[in-house]
């Protein structure tokens, strides 16, 4: 605590500002919602309204609040006003005039008595001690000797005071609108949804208004999020959110996480906003191309665990399984195959697989015509690839194995035309090679319309221009 001397202004509007209260002590009780013969704020409004400004009475009383009254009052018939301290409370430092042995924080309460905050400190002591709690707002000033929650017309109240927009459903209050949420609730009684896009940190805005002696006794917390794959909720997370180090939507989207990856562990599978319990519900959920259902769901059983992904790919299925698992699932779909051949593509998961499928599709296709030169060959490989692969892996495939020979670079612009992907590319060749893919195209168009079966004819055509 730090001590100052007063100057003679602070110290008359000090004293007045005290005088006002003894005016009508009891606005320093607060109204008990559930008191009974023994409620503590009962006898001090009985004390209080029939002292007569003999207040000085309780200067020994054992009870701090009532030691805190007494003391206050010398203050304000003081010549000499004592030092002011400077304390820090859970609702900020604040300056008081320390006389006696009772509590700071008592005192500080009792001679802020106007403010909605720092009033519930006048009954400081008796909340750890007795286990009430206080709750304080612009318009309410309110105590609970039971355990009773003050209702949601107080903690709208409080909200307001704090500047955090509500809506308001039943005996729900709503904080945001969007994304994953948290539900707290206090005292059983009055709910909170808070959504993911509010930037308050909603439970310090609760905790100002209230003194209690248990936080944890009064404020419950539970996430929806994943809440049948992942009980659990993090105790240290919700520590440091009742603090303020984190706000609503940072303590949420670290729960979010932190059950994601829990489920995860357990073998759940996330796309998007869908959870799947188990390898089988994800796979019959989706389409899978590639690699046949079953197969897919035996690795994933031996996988034991889930996966995480924005949306649906079975490429990331497969990128996933494909280190303990690729010799099985290429086996599935080329089991006459042997395991050289299954080994020899390169690339991610699907790319193998395309490639192999494809080396298979090259031998099957019913080109007759070979070429006979190297310039001629690359034009029957050009179109095998195109017919087993397609076009995008085609123009990948060979647009780096050019050379420097005007032909097949003729060829390949040519199926560039054919296929459509010409434009922007022109730069790159010279006029001869231009004009040479002029004459070749129209002949790769009708076999890349008729098939592969048609081939022949067109190609020994072609011929005329490929040496």
């Amino acid at each position: 605590m730090r001590l100052k001397s007063p100057s003679k202004e602070s110290q008359k509007a000090f004293q007045e500002h005290l005088r006002k209260l003894f005016e009508n002590p009891e606005v320093i009780v607060p109204h008990c919602i559930d008191g009974g013969l023994f409620c503590p704020f009962t006898s001090y409004e009985k004390k209080l309204s029939s002292s007569k400004s003999n207040f000085e009475k309780f200067s020994k009383s054992a009870d701090q609040f009532l030691s805190g009254i007494a003391e206050s009052y010398k203050v304000v018939n003081s010549d000499a006003l004592p030092l002011l301290g400077m304390i820090k409370t859970q609702f900020g430092s604040v300056e008081f005039a320390k006389r006696g042995d009772t509590d700071e924080n008592v005192l500080a309460g009792i001679q802020h008595y106007d403010d909605p905050l720092w009033r519930m400190m006048a009954h400081y002591t008796l909340s750890k001690s007795k286990g009430v709690r206080i709750y304080s707002s612009t318009n309410y000033f309110l105590a609970s000797c039971k355990n009773t929650s003050p209702g949601k017309e107080f903690f709208i109240d409080a909200l307001k005071d704090e500047g955090i927009d509500v809506t308001v459903t039943d005996d729900t209050i709503t904080i945001g609108s969007m994304g994953n949420s948290m539900t707290i609730t206090h005292l059983n009684s009055v709910t909170f949804k808070i959504f993911e896009n509010s930037n308050h940190n909603t439970m310090m805005a609760l905790l100002r208004h209230e003194l209690t002696p248990d936080v944890w006794a009064d404020f419950k917390f539970s996430f929806d999020y994943l809440q049948d794959q992942v009980a659990e909720t993090q105790t240290d997370l919700l520590e440091s959110y009742s603090q303020g180090r984190i706000n609503d939507r940072e303590v949420i989207k670290l729960m979010s996480e932190f059950r994601e990856k829990e489920a995860i562990k357990k073998g759940a599978f996330m796309v998007g906003t869908e959870v799947y319990p188990g390898p089988e519900e994800f796979v019959n959920a989706h389409d899978f191309i590639y690699v046949d259902k079953d197969v897919i769901t035996r690795c994933l059983k031996e996988y034991g665990k889930g996966i995480r992904m924005d949306t649906f790919s079975e490429r990331k299925v497969l990128d996933v399984l494909w280190p303990g698992f690729k010799m099985e699932i290429l086996k599935s779909i080329f089991p006459s195959e042997p395991d050289s051949f299954l080994n020899s593509a390169k690339g991610s998961p699907t790319e193998q697989i395309i490639a192999l499928k494809g080396r298979l599709k090259i031998d099957e296709l019913k080109i007759s015509a070979e070429g006979t030169t190297r310039d001629s060959a690359f034009l029957v490989d050009i179109l095998k690839n195109y017919f087993s692969y397609g076009k995008d892996r085609t123009i990948r495939n060979f647009e780096k194995s050019l050379g420097e020979s005007v032909t097949r670079k003729a060829i390949f612009l040519a199926f560039l035309d054919s296929v459509g992907e010409r434009k922007n590319r022109e730069w790159q060749f010279t006029e001869t090679e231009t004009d040479l893919a002029q004459k070749i195209s129209p002949h790769i168009k009708n076999i890349l319309k008729a098939g592969p079966d048609h081939a022949t004819e067109e190609i020994e055509k072609i011929k005329a221009y490929v040496r």
